[in-house]
């Protein structure tokens, strides 16, 4: 394996999200689907965390395959305001086994925002240090088996997301 980068960014949402009903917010759930096809040829691995008509990603592969992605990203109508919170070599991934894991809104983000006197989801106001944080606080939820792997089909249809 080659040398590795972690790459953490956050983006505004440029649709106005709707309520849920299989558990992922359509467009949300669109972005994963093509997160994870377009992640597993590329040897991407990540997170995503939508809240608060806010993205909260984490790119991990190797450096030109991690920036041609985030280009790839910027590119992508759905979103802007797109801000790198970090940017560094690792050694190893935090999110080896998924293309790209989805975390939903849970009690641990809430506390994470707490803690540090944040009232909504505002990632693009994270420091560099609170990006990393959050990076981690997944990888021990994906550790502990907390959060969400791969969504459920019977909460998650893509004949519902996709326009056929």
């Amino acid at each position: 394996m080659g040398k590795l980068t972690r790459l953490i960014y956050a983006s505004r949402a440029n649709f106005r999200p709707v309520e849920a009903s299989q558990g992922v917010e359509p467009t949300v759930g669109r972005i994963l689907f093509q997160s994870r096809r377009n992640n597993s040829r590329h040897g991407i691995s990540g997170v995503l965390y939508f809240g608060d008509s806010h993205f909260f990603q984490v790119l991990e592969g190797e450096p030109q395959a991690v920036n041609e992605t985030y280009r790839r990203i910027g590119a992508d109508s759905r979103h802007r305001d797109l801000t790198v919170l970090s940017q560094l070599p690792v050694k190893e991934r935090l999110f080896s086994d998924w293309s790209m894991k989805y975390v939903p809104a849970e009690n641990s983000v809430k506390a994470f925002l707490a803690k540090r006197d944040y009232l909504r989801f505002a990632p693009l106001r994270f420091s560099k240090s609170e990006a990393e944080e959050l990076a981690r606080l997944f990888h021990r939820q994906q550790a502990e088996g907390e959060g969400s792997g791969p969504l459920p089909a019977r909460r998650f249809s893509l004949r519902r997301l996709l326009p056929f």
